[in-house]
């Protein structure tokens, strides 16, 4: 997402650059007036507002996506014991029966990406 950001802007300050050099007068305005660039959104010179509408909303939608992220980074990992034990039954023929095959079944391999909803009582009050 950050590589499309970084797309939009280059093309958003490419515009800006033809509307500076145009010899319409309007046109050339638009990079410093909001309103006219609002208004061009009916026009022939609607480009640039388009583009900078469609950054921005690129930009919302990664922002949201940072603070979901960072919301889902400050879980708490699980136990270690119970992630053992997930592991293990997950191999037993009996369990899991190695059901995950591929990628998936790589998912538990580093405790790092795990997290947990919920941790055990005594989990708890040795973070205290």
């Amino acid at each position: 997402m950050q590589a499309e950001i970084l797309h939009l802007g280059s093309e958003l300050k490419s515009i800006e650059l033809e509307d500076q050099k145009s010899k319409d007068i309007h046109r050339a305005s638009l990079h410093t007036s909001v309103f006219n660039l609002k208004e061009s959104s009916d026009s022939d010179y609607h480009l640039q507002w388009s583009k900078a509408t469609e950054l921005s909303d690129k930009l919302k939608r990664y922002n949201q996506f940072l603070l979901l992220f960072s919301q889902a980074q400050a879980l708490p990992g699980p136990c270690v014991r119970d992630l053992g034990t997930l592991k293990q039954w997950l191999d037993r023929p009996d369990g899991g029966d190695f059901f995950l095959q591929g990628r998936e079944a790589e998912i538990w391999d580093d405790e790092r990406d795990v997290l947990t909803l919920s941790r055990h009582q005594a989990e708890r009050l040795r973070h205290l």
